[in-house]
């Protein structure tokens, strides 16, 4: 590789990352940029560099640039060839790509594009573009979870972008935005929580309402969980009037509960209490993020206040955002809304229309990608079946996948007689397959949390460094064995997936166990998008391991696209 290309590449990721090592240096040209550098040649540059004063190191081996070179643009060395330099963006776009950044930012836009299509770094580049654009203004990037912020942040530096953007979960924009206007908020309140305080109101409600088949929770112990889930969609809904629960239509709550109109009623009551205690100690409702916003504003009488709004506001993964939410989003921008989404990787129960919320997305604002770029022909040719006769796929706003051009390998199927030897199977080919890589990032995953720590341990014990990784951690992640749950990949990439745990009696066998027949085919819908999700993160390959019978939702996959490994 050229020295002197290489040298910027690495001026810069020191501008961006300092204190930092050449082993994390090499590791991040791998995974960012796709420039294979051994540390050897790094730490060979880096010692040139700090003969020639361009960059220093510590006491740990850490290096970063001089501070002269580290200063403040407007101070004396904000001249200085790092700083005057605009970053340049590591990735090249295709030409419908380049189209859909350049669009006029004067107007709402909806991005919709299958895996690997690059909404998330077409969206950050777009960002990029307006921040050039803009002699003063802000920006807002919202995204779903603390994981997705980490990676659009790494998506920003792919795409050159070196302004200023307000990179935030909804969550917690919504919360710090509540507390800057003047509400007292205590802290949110999650699943169990709710489902101990719904006991106590529901003893309550049977008291002064008298008895109801929704209240008896001896009789139905399920109907706890139905509880909670109905309040999280009347939250997501935004529904505040009892004749609005009357007459919507309950979609995606299924039937396995018969809910009449009298039911409502009752129902309502119970609710009314739940935000009532809510009020009261001032907390919010975990999966009511926007109702803390809402609710400000109702109290203030007005807008939000123009402080607290942005030019340009960008949401990413938007399909799992909730009408309550988009609500709010929409109150945001001053000039316009971005968002990026696919309905096949939709993978959380919200739902909510374009018209509901009052985002004028059709026509020219609404664009496609119409290609992948991150995962090859083979793992997609596996992953569509997924996706057959989904509940997704008479939507308007669906996007079938097409086959991407990159090929690689195919499918591996890994297989046991049981669900021990399937996962100590998994284990020894992560081990046997990974433990010399540096910069490439290999993602374990597996349905459940407490599933982790015992995965880290049988890794490690088979002499691998492994990263039990969550959150923000996962998104940032750049090389390495990451060892986390399915739904945590949304959004992301790696070069390698291996999915453990595809037995049928755990996925879907222990999820769908406890689903009323009725809704088995809506559940069943959301878990192979989970699935679909999973496998599309990956740029190489992908690994399936479970015993027999294996996951169900594969069995119409030919075998001649699976990979069997004795």
């Amino acid at each position: 590789m050229n020295q002197d290309v290489l040298e910027v590449q690495i001026l810069k990721l020191l501008h961006l990352h300092a204190p930092v090592k050449a082993r994390q240096l090499a590791s991040i040209l791998g995974d960012e940029f796709g420039l294979h550098v051994d540390r050897s040649d790094v730490n060979s540059l880096l010692y040139r560099l700090r003969t020639e004063g361009k960059a220093q190191m510590n006491a740990s081996y850490q290096w970063s640039l001089p501070v002269a070179a580290r200063a403040k643009p407007g101070s004396d060395a904000s001249a200085t060839p790092l700083q005057a330099e605009p970053a340049q963006p590591a990735i090249a776009f295709t030409d419908e790509q380049q189209a859909i950044i350049e669009l006029d930012p004067s107007q709402h836009l909806l991005i919709r594009g299958q895996a690997g299509s690059g909404k998330t770094t077409v969206l950050a580049a777009r960002a990029g573009r307006i921040l050039s654009a803009m002699s003063k203004g802000s920006l807002l990037f919202l995204t779903y979870n603390s994981a997705l912020c980490a990676y659009v942040k790494k998506a920003f530096r792919q795409a050159g972008v070196t302004g200023e953007v307000d990179v935030r979960t909804f969550h917690d924009w919504s919360r710090s935005t509540a507390r800057a206007i003047g509400f007292e908020f205590a802290g949110w309140v999650d699943g169990k929580a709710r489902g101990e305080k719904l006991k106590q109101l529901l003893r309550e409600a049977e008291e002064v309402i008298g008895s109801h088949r929704l209240f008896d929770l001896k009789a139905s112990p399920q109907l706890l969980g139905w509880w909670g889930d109905e309040i999280a969609w009347l939250f997501g809904q935004h529904i505040v009037r009892l004749d609005e629960y009357l007459a919507v239509e309950r979609t995606g709550r299924g039937t396995a509960v018969r809910v009449t109109q009298e039911d409502r009623r009752f129902v309502w009551f119970v609710y009314e209490l739940y935000q009532e205690w809510l009020e009261e100690t001032r907390q919010e409702d975990y999966d009511n993020p926007a109702g803390l916003l809402l609710r400000v504003l109702m109290e203030t009488g007005g807008d939000l206040p123009d402080e607290y709004r942005h030019d340009h506001v960008m949401i990413d993964e938007v399909q799992d955002f909730d009408k309550s939410w988009l609500l709010v989003a929409a109150k945001i921008p001053r000039v316009s809304l971005s968002m990026a989404g696919d309905l096949a990787q939709k993978i959380y129960r919200r739902s909510f229309t374009w018209a509901s919320v009052g985002i004028q997305v059709q026509g020219g604002r609404s664009r496609r990608l119409s290609a992948s770029h991150r995962t090859t022909r083979q793992i997609m040719d596996v992953a569509e079946h997924l996706l057959a006769n989904n509940d997704v796929i008479d939507s308007a706003d669906y996007v079938a996948p097409v086959r991407p051009d990159k090929h690689g390998e195919k499918v591996r199927l890994m297989l046991a007689a049981d669900a021990k030897q399937a996962y100590d199977k998994g284990y020894d080919f992560v081990a046997d397959r990974f433990k010399r890589l540096r910069t490439t990032s290999v993602a374990v995953v597996l349905p459940f949390s407490r599933q982790l720590y015992p995965a880290q341990k049988a890794l490690e014990k088979r002499g691998l460094t492994v990263k039990k990784v969550k959150g923000a951690g996962l998104g940032s992640f750049s090389g390495g064995v990451a060892v986390t749950t399915y739904h945590q990949l949304k959004g992301l990439e790696f070069d390698h997936v291996v999915i453990m745990g595809l037995h049928d009696a755990q996925y879907p066998g222990r999820i769908l166990e406890g689903v009323a027949r009725e809704d088995m085919d809506q559940e069943a819908s959301l878990l192979r998008r989970v699935l679909y999700v999973a496998m599309t993160r990956a740029k190489q390959s992908v690994t399936l391991v479970g015993s027999l019978p294996f996951c169900r939702f594969f069995e119409d996959v030919p075998e001649t696209l699976l990979d069997s490994v004795p």
